[in-house]
């Protein structure tokens, strides 16, 4: 072996290098591109493509084809790589709202203003923030709690975040039994 380093063909070197070639492509390749511009075999390319799909690094597209035959498969690499941390950044916003002077009003006021943006039906926007909303003879209980964990650690806030948001929405006031990881039901003025 005189001068020749032998790669192992899953070492994340490798992967690492596709993906620079992508990039360097603009983004977005065929494996027999990338095979081409890297002077490796296109089975290779694709093997280290596929490799970074798995990853969540590359997303996957149908090239349409002028020519009879299969669509090629086209590799984009994902925009703004890297892990996603929204549980952290609501935990830090919550925990500085918590600390002013006035929680509630201050979350109230926050959920105000989005729930206004959104002026549509009550129930969908429930829905589509992930509570699960039911009506009830009672009001409209939320059957789950898609911020449950800051719920439990600062209920003053996120619950009267979710009250704002459906003032917001209703343009009347309202009010939440609030309840964290039970029964929450929200009330609305007639």
């Amino acid at each position: 072996m005189s001068g020749t380093s032998l790669v192992d063909p899953g070492s994340e070197k490798r992967i690492d290098e596709v993906a620079d070639a992508l990039q360097r492509r603009g983004g977005s390749a065929t494996s027999a591109q990338i095979a081409a511009d890297m002077g490796i075999h296109p089975s290779t390319a694709r093997f280290h493509l596929d490799r970074l799909v798995e990853q969540g690094r590359v997303e996957t597209t149908r090239g349409h084809r002028a020519t009879r035959g299969r669509p090629h498969t086209v590799f984009t690499l994902v925009t703004n790589e890297g892990p996603r941390a929204y549980r952290l950044l609501a935990q830090m916003l919550v925990e500085e709202v918590a600390a002013s002077d006035d929680p509630a009003a201050t979350a109230t006021r926050i959920g105000q203003r989005w729930g206004r943006r959104r002026r549509t039906d009550l129930i969908s926007v429930l829905e589509d923030m992930g509570f699960s909303p039911a009506p009830d003879k009672d009001g409209i209980v939320l059957r789950h709690c898609p911020f449950l964990d800051l719920a439990r650690d600062h209920p003053q806030v996120v619950c009267a975040l979710h009250c704002g948001v459906v003032e917001g929405v209703t343009g009347k006031s309202a009010a939440i039994d609030a309840n964290p990881g039970q029964r929450c039901v929200v009330h609305t003025a007639a």
